[in-house]
């Protein structure tokens, strides 16, 4: 589990980076990026930084997380000789954070490696944890490991760079998080949406994102391994991570990670309602509150079959069986609930009503 200095709240980027590049003086370092952060986001770092380190730029967006990529930064690492004592810097959303994080967790059987988060996304979530890897034949995050990153570096500095959607796309696993741990926090996160976010005041996010990580934290601090209370986290995913493949492979398009876990959560939701008595009250707040930040959405009643078809991939499962994270009250949160194709179709069946 990372120490709490591992993860670093930071304004100045380049303060921090001076301590590791004086650190790595006498190796070789490189820094994985991508072409959406390489033209926005290493403007912010120091051109002396820069000059230092050896420049891996991959396409940016989920397309690129695939062995093909993999590929390409491990042939970019033996090219120029990157040995197990090299850094691997990340800089970039959860895709550079999860890719870069396999390339170097498997190059030379490990090297070192920091995540430098630049998306909201990643901040909260992505880069928090250890877990690393690659999509595969169409599904999320099927190969992989987990390992621990040397630092994260979180800064606010890079949140000015990022649109809407992707802010958005980070603000809804903090709204998970606040499901499954805080209360109070869900209605911080509300207040912060109604009166700051949609004004643009985004610099009052920093004490939500810490606030944020800490929970993360609280999960996994005890379960690195992701045998335990740190399924815990996958609220939403069940059917979030489905809707991800659904809409990559079938409407041909990509549906953001926290767009996804945001209707994912209304579905567990739905299902905590039946299975677990989840306050119907509650659920009716919340579902008004994530269709009002991220739009409506519908899966065609004629593809419930294919959709579940990506749900039965889901690495919780057990037996030919679905597992899905529900949620009895706020702040409490169970695995291995079993869900059947009824329940899934129940769920379909009301996101799109609303």
């Amino acid at each position: 589990m990372q120490k709490n200095n591992d993860i670093i709240h930071i304004n100045d980027i380049n303060t921090e980076l001076t301590h590791i590049f004086k650190k790595y003086e006498k190796e070789k370092i490189f820094l994985l990026t991508d072409s959406n952060c390489n033209k926005y986001c290493l403007p912010l770092l120091s051109e002396n930084f820069l000059e230092k380190a050896d420049i891996i730029k991959i396409k940016n967006g989920e397309s690129s997380k695939n062995i093909e990529t993999l590929q390409f930064v491990w042939d970019f690492l033996i090219k120029h000789n990157a040995s197990r004592n090299s850094l691997l810097i990340n800089l970039g959303g959860g895709v550079i954070t999860d890719i870069g994080g396999f390339a170097a967790s498997t190059y030379k059987r490990g090297m070192n490696f920091i995540n430098i988060p630049t998306s909201l996304l990643a901040q909260v979530d992505a880069s928090i944890g250890g877990k690393t890897g690659i999509n595969y034949n169409g599904l999320k995050n099927e190969i992989g490991v987990i390992n621990l990153p040397e630092k994260v570096i979180i800064s606010s500095s890079f949140l000015k760079t990022l649109k809407k959607t992707e802010l958005l796309s980070g603000f809804a696993e903090m709204i998970k998080h606040s499901l499954i741990y805080d209360k109070t926090h869900y209605y911080e996160l509300k207040e912060f949406y109604f009166n700051d976010f949609k004004t643009g005041e985004i610099e009052k996010i920093n004490n939500l994102i810490a606030k944020s990580v800490k929970i993360k934290e609280h999960f996994i601090k005890n379960d690195i391994d992701d045998k335990g209370i740190r399924q815990i986290l996958n609220f939403g995913h069940t059917f979030g991570h489905a809707l991800e493949s659904y809409f990559i492979e079938n409407e041909k398009t990509t549906l953001k990670h926290g767009y996804a876990v945001a209707y994912g959560m209304i579905c567990e939701l739905y299902i905590s309602v039946k299975k677990l008595k989840f306050p119907e009250h509650d659920f009716n707040d919340i579902y008004t509150f994530i269709l009002g930040v991220f739009g409506k959405i519908s899966i065609k009643p004629e593809n419930f079959e294919v959709f579940f078809q990506y749900m039965k991939h889901d690495k919780k499962n057990n037996f030919g069986e679905i597992n899905c994270v529900l949620i009895d009250e706020f702040n409490k949160a169970s695995t291995g609930n079993k869900i059947s194709k009824e329940d899934m179709i129940e769920a379909l069946n009301f996101l799109n009503k609303k």
